[in-house]
């Protein structure tokens, strides 16, 4: 490892996500629906807040790089934000404030079995101008040497062309999570890591050749994933498939935020892509266990690390 923890430029949608808890004993005599006694709310960060979360588990330095509305949710993103960069001075959330609607996940959860019963989304998906972030780019973030950027793209607003390309011009090395029809801007980065429905609209698409992306991370949920090296000298057979440990399953939401944050995490400190990619399956199997959107811990990443020496 390197004798310094890395640090991460992520940029991207930035939500809360929002849990209402309860019990259900009854169907509501109004319409043949269940009836939730509520018993527990709370909220954590989503989206590109979600990479922040797992990466500041790790001991990385964060700078992070979104946009929010004016509104309540806006400033509870804000505060859970500083919370988790205050205990390292070096890390910062540059939060643009727009017109547009802070995105937030609702759901709804009986306990029984931590069933997902219902979700409730609010979002404006409004592009938004390259201009607004430029100036943390050339003022804030240009301070810091960076040593790998994470987009984290939710086709909210904040991933645009403009941005893709001045990131390219930089030479930085990119990791993207993506949206498939924002395909065609990821031409040109490091790793792209779609899940199995992304990856097939994706390549469907023909926006990509062997010679435009140097990897593809194919997560796969309970069937693992798939590692593709899309250069003939990056991977000796170019795919490499990584099973999934047996686990029980409890929520999904956010394991492709651990998965993107570990694999940028690990590049950065230098493992093989190899490692990396089975350290990042490992930890996601870990965070589904867990109820609401879980952050991996330390010492779980550590056992990894171990198990793929």
């Amino acid at each position: 490892m390197k004798a310094k923890e890395p640090t991460i430029l992520v940029i991207g949608d930035i939500m809360l996500d929002k849990y209402i808890i309860g019990t259900v004993e009854r169907i509501s005599p109004e319409a043949p629906v269940p009836i939730v006694k509520v018993t527990k709310e709370y909220s954590t960060l989503g989206g590109c807040g979600n990479v922040v979360r797992n990466l500041r588990k790790l001991g990385s330095t964060v700078i992070c790089l979104s946009s929010v509305g004016k509104d309540p949710e806006a400033e509870e993103i804000k505060t859970q934000l500083w919370h988790i960069c205050k205990e390292d001075p070096k890390s910062i959330p540059c939060i643009i404030t727009t017109n547009n609607r802070t995105t937030v996940k609702q759901r709804i959860v009986a306990t029984e079995r931590q069933t997902q019963m219902l979700r409730i989304d609010y979002e404006d998906k409004k592009a938004l101008p390259f201009n607004l972030f430029l100036w943390f780019l050339e003022e804030k973030i240009s301070q810091y040497k960076i040593d790998i950027v994470i987009i984290s793209d939710y086709a909210k607003g904040v991933v645009s062309w403009e941005m893709m390309e001045y990131l390219k011009s930089k030479k930085y090395k990119i990791i993207v999570d993506p949206k498939p029809e924002n395909g065609a801007m990821y031409n040109g980065v490091f790793m792209i890591t779609p899940n199995e429905k992304e990856w097939g609209q994706m390549w469907l698409s023909s926006a990509y050749t062997n010679d435009k992306v140097d990897y593809f991370l194919v997560t796969k949920g309970s069937k693992g994933m798939e590692l593709f090296g899309m250069k003939k000298d990056l991977l000796s057979n170019k795919h490499i498939e990584i099973p999934a440990h047996p686990v029980e399953v409890y929520n999904p939401s956010g394991a492709g935020d651990t998965v993107v944050a570990v694999m940028g995490y690990c590049i950065a400190l230098g493992f093989s892509v190899e490692r990396s990619a089975k350290v990042a399956n490992k930890c996601a199997g870990y965070v589904v266990t867990k109820p609401g959107t879980t952050a991996v811990s330390r010492e779980v990443f550590d056992e990894a690390c171990k198990e793929f020496e």
